[in-house]
């Protein structure tokens, strides 16, 4: 992560802290200096309010902070606009506020604050299928969710906030750049621009599919950690790889090379440690950087809202690897490993792309089966906050004196999100779920699988992320079609989880474990639960270097010349899935506008009466219907639900419509019309 430098533009510019009178309780004001934006923007305005004396951006985090968090999104923003953060402003959904750890502004009590603003600057973009979405493009920053480069600062004042009405006046003045990057590569700040070293090296290319889809130049790279004694001019030795999925990791090597001074003195030195003659197992690791629009990484597959970033990893980037180093290109020496986000990449890589790698050995991986998305049981539950019995459902749980004690809510850590972000542009963890499991909304953004504010779960909306589910994506192709997804990834996967996982993943992969046991048989995959053990560490809590003998051994095995070598059948290009053409076909634009449809009228019996149809809508918007008789309104508005058919007998004979109204948080209120019949 790069330090970050604030250029004031006009050292004359100075924000004004006032108290004034106003129509009713607190609000904040915040205008733009004058060029400080050149065009009008759209974004997002995240106002901290923390303790007196402290640095609003000390500590921003939703177990921790002090800080009152509210957001709100801004249109066309330029110079001349002020920006007004206000209580009433939270009636009006797409501009509304959203606040943290109190829902608004009324939260912020009486008492002395330090107080600054921030503007996540949006791009607007048209991509390749039709959606039009604004968001920020990170700039090798890892996707910073406040005051990332680029971003919009005001000062930090002091204040004090009494119980009467008062404003707060804040300016932009300044905006946020990142440090310089020393390589030489492509690409501007994307990604980030590195100067190699001697064991690590730098590549990044620009990606053709990502560019076509999000109509601009869009790049992905690696971080690649060469062995000791490794000579790039020596055109026989050849290495198996580790591909080390995790967060955006900068410059840095994989297995915390730039950080651990014993692993690295090991790596360059090529002896393990506490030996003299023992040598390290000769491997490359190579760790991607492909922080996108909407997280610090993309999950590396194909998704409908961040684009065929799988492609681009696996069909763009990896060929450029194995092109440049000395690389074995072949399925059993390619090896999948990560953690957490991490551990679902390496599972999921392996699961789409038999044919491309050999084995994961994935770590307490994110939710390999949603029927326990953490501890959401995501398929059957009518809210993801609340349990039936009222109880809170838990997000993140810590040991405490020896017992497992719940932190963070899963409606706290949204509502902390939320104040991020709308639409899942939070940069955040249940945001990027939506995106990367989800499929385009008819607002272009990600269909969220649950009303943000309320909990209120769609599972018209969670229908569409069973093809991310792993097990469920598993099973269907078990013995079916091309893929023999039963037999092909029989022996390869390596799934380790704590059973006291800070975040629950391990009901996910008990789940997982349990499933693919019951067609497969208990050998059918390696699963590896250890009691009482927490988030973090490597594979099954191995020192880092039995677990790279541990790969090492598995690689042998599984060569041409080994034990087990891998089958033609299992590693076979018709094994492949998460293709792009089937992601978007399923849930890009297109595929929005198709399943929406307009109310439909016709006449009921001997056409005394009529029945319509409410149309086709997306999951979670509330609808209102009205009659129309010859044009005008009959009756009064009502509210009526998805798949509902109505029946309706007008007083006079004379031409009926329905019209009905749909809205949501997050998109823009649409009123549709039927038909006319006349009776």
């Amino acid at each position: 992560m790069w330090s970050l430098n604030y250029r004031v533009l006009a050292s004359a510019l100075w924000l004004a802290a006032t108290t004034k009178a106003t129509s009713g309780g607190l609000s904040v004001h915040i205008t733009v200096a004058e060029g400080l934006l050149q065009n009008r923007t759209d974004g997002h305005v995240l106002v901290l309010f923390a303790p007196a004396e402290v640095d609003p951006l000390d500590d921003t985090d939703v177990e921790s902070s002090p800080d009152q968090f509210l957001g709100k999104n801004v249109y066309q923003f330029g110079g001349g606009d002020t920006v007004t953060v206000r209580d009433s402003d939270n009636v009006q959904p797409r501009t509304g506020v959203s606040g943290f750890p109190d829902a608004s502004i009324t939260g912020v009590t009486a008492g002395s604050y330090r107080v600054q603003a921030f503007l996540n600057v949006y791009e607007t973009v048209t991509r390749s299928d039709g959606s039009t979405v604004s968001v920020r493009f990170p700039c090798g920053d890892g996707m910073e969710p406040v005051n990332g480069p680029g971003s919009l600062t005001t000062q930090a004042i002091d204040v004090e906030v009494s119980q009467g009405s008062e404003t707060i006046e804040l300016t932009f003045d300044s905006v946020t750049t990142v440090d310089d990057f020393e390589g030489s590569e492509i690409g501007g700040c994307s990604q980030g621009n590195y100067a190699d070293t001697e064991m690590l090296k730098y590549v990044k290319i620009r990606s053709d599919v990502l560019s076509e889809f999000w109509n601009r130049d869009m790049y992905v790279g690696a971080t690649v950690l060469l062995p000791s004694g490794y000579d790039a001019s020596d055109a026989i030795t050849r290495y198996p790889v580790i591909y080390h999925q995790d967060h955006w990791s900068g410059g840095s090597g994989a297995y915390g090379y730039s950080r651990d001074e014993e692993f690295k003195a090991a790596w360059d030195s090529g002896i393990l440690p506490n030996t003299t003659d023992q040598p390290t197992p000769k491997l490359i690791l190579v760790t991607f950087r492909h922080e996108s629009p909407f997280y610090d990484d993309s999950y590396a597959v194909n998704t409908a809202n961040i684009g065929p970033y799988g492609d681009a990893i696996n069909d763009e980037l990896i060929p450029y690897i194995d092109g440049r180093f000395n690389t074995i290109a072949q399925a059993y020496a390619r090896i999948q490993d990560g953690g957490s986000t991490g551990g679902w990449e390496s599972a999921a890589n392996l699961v789409f792309r038999p044919d491309l790698f050999g084995a994961c050995f994935s770590s307490y991986p994110d939710s390999l089966d949603f029927h326990h998305h953490q501890d959401i049981p995501l398929y059957t539950a009518k809210n993801a906050y609340t349990r039936d019995d009222g109880s809170k459902i838990t997000s993140i749980r810590e040991v405490v004196n020896g017992t497992l004690t719940d932190v963070v809510s899963v409606e706290q850590e949204n509502h902390w999100e939320l104040t991020f972000g709308t639409s899942s542009r939070s940069a955040l963890q249940w945001d990027v779920w939506n995106a990367v499991f989800g499929v385009q909304g008819l607002n272009n953004y990600p269909l969220e699988p649950w009303d943000k504010v309320t909990g209120e779960i769609f599972p018209d909306a969670v229908e569409y992320w069973k093809a991310f589910d792993l097990t469920d994506y598993i099973i269907s192709n078990w013995d079916s079609g091309q893929r023999n997804l039963g037999e092909a990834l029989r022996g390869r996967m390596f799934v380790y989880v704590g059973s006291w996982d800070n975040y629950f993943l391990n009901e996910g992969v008990e789940a997982f474990r349990d499933r693919v046991s019951a067609r497969g048989g208990p050998d059918w995959a390696n699963v590896t639960v250890l009691e009482g053990e927490q988030h973090g560490g490597n594979y099954r809590r191995l020192d880092t270097w039995d677990y790279f003998q541990l790969v090492a051994g598995w690689i042998e095995d599984h060569s041409p010349k080994g034990k087990m070598p891998l089958s033609k059948e299992a590693t076979a290009p018709s094994t492949r899935g998460n293709t792009w053409k089937e992601v978007i076909a399923r849930g890009g634009h297109g595929a929005a506008l198709a399943r929406q449809a307009h109310p439909v009228i016709k006449k009921n019996g001997h056409g005394r009466t009529v029945e319509a149809s409410v149309g086709r809508w997306d999951p979670g918007l509330a609808l209102e219907a009205q009659w129309l008789v010859d044009g005008r309104p009959s009756g009064k508005p009502f509210k009526v639900q998805q798949g509902t058919s109505l029946d309706y007998m007008p007083c006079r004979k004379r031409p009926v419509e329905l019209e009905v109204t749909g809205r949501k948080r997050g998109y823009v209120d649409e009123t549709r019309k039927s038909n006319a019949v006349r009776l």
